[in-house]
């Protein structure tokens, strides 16, 4: 029988490690561990997520309500905390959530972590699905999905599993009534990935082209207006179009507007193999809150008509060529990532 650990909300999140076999990381879990440390990575931290964060925080007008899939060293939210834009305090961080599968990995986060909003010693495809009530109390204003995998993997049914939770998560916000940030990554290679969704990302796409929406950003940045044909040619810029646009589907139909949009990749590889990380950066507002001044929102509102051309038309930013265009750039930020240690 399936063991089910309970969620830990506004509680000492690391009570429960004693009731948590502990075992060695494996291979892959210190792979993992190791890229975090690079400073591919915490260009993104610091020069994507920090900006939005603080945004957020002005938006809202106090230190944001955080959710992560943190890792052991903490280095988003050492990030965050060091820029005042989330609160810490003696007990721990009142405003964050995380939650992780592996039992090691959790009690080592979480006993740094202490006190928090929420936590969850599982998935958070499990966390979000199985306990519908997970964020139904505990909103955040910013929510940071940093997975490590397909986002349709052939074990889940299409557009099921890790999008459903996504789909799940729009929900909950909205029916909070939160407006949000949402930090979205994804392995963007097509190994592993369930065919049949992709297919009905392509579908998606052609219909919106067959209707004259986006058709000339999409044929001026691809040269053509063939899904099938870039999905063959170039599954990274599939991706960077195919995902935001139905991510902007879920999101009107639950009643949010989107005032950003930013899509960035880098390449790594685990276990000698190479692939490329693609990561996006999503700021969804309630529709119906959207009368507040416009100086309130972290970014100018773009609704349907616009938002489709902004997606077709926006590059994906090259972190790694950032960093080579910019060698101070590089050792900065790794004099950074080594004080956070």
């Amino acid at each position: 029988m399936k063991r089910q650990i309970p969620l830990l909300i506004g509680s000492e999140s690391y009570n429960l490690m004693s009731e948590i076999d502990r075992f060695a990381l494996g291979e892959e879990r210190r792979e993992i561990d190791e890229l975090m440390a690079t400073t591919n990575k915490h260009y993104v931290r610091k020069r994507v997520w920090l900006p939005v964060t603080l945004n957020r925080k002005k938006a809202v007008g106090r230190p944001i309500n955080y959710f992560t899939l943190t890792t052991p060293d903490l280095f988003d939210v050492k990030v965050l905390h060091r820029a005042g834009v989330i609160e810490r305090t003696p007990r721990g961080y009142p405003g964050l959530g995380f939650c992780e599968r592996d039992d090691k990995t959790y009690s080592d986060i979480a006993r740094q972590i202490r006190m928090c909003k929420i936590s969850h010693k599982g998935s958070y495809e499990e966390m979000i699905l199985e306990y519908p009530d997970a964020l139904s109390g505990p909103t955040f204003d910013v929510i940071n999905l940093d997975f490590t995998w397909v986002p349709f993997p052939k074990r889940q049914s299409p557009i099921q599993g890790t999008w459903k939770a996504i789909r799940k998560t729009l929900e909950v916000q909205a029916t909070n009534r939160t407006s949000f940030d949402l930090f979205l990554t994804f392995r963007g290679n097509r190994k592993g990935t369930h065919g049949q969704s992709i297919n009905q990302i392509s579908d998606l796409l052609r219909k919106n082209l067959s209707q004259g929406r986006g058709m000339d950003e999409f044929k001026g940045r691809i040269g053509h207006l063939d899904p099938n044909r870039l999905l063959s040619q170039d599954y990274l810029t599939f991706l960077a179009i195919g995902l935001p646009k139905l991510l902007l589907t879920d999101a009107l139909n639950v009643g949010f507007h989107i005032s950003r949009f930013e899509v960035y990749s880098y390449s790594r590889s685990t276990s000698g193999k190479p692939y490329h990380m693609i990561k996006f950066v999503f700021g969804l507002e309630i529709s119906d809150l959207i009368g507040r001044p416009l100086d309130a929102l972290p970014e100018p509102i773009m609704h349907y008509e616009t938002a489709i051309p902004r997606i077709f038309a926006t590059d994906v930013i090259d972190v790694e060529n950032a960093l080579t265009s910019d060698p101070r750039l590089r050792i900065l930020l790794q004099n950074d990532l080594d004080a956070l240690k």
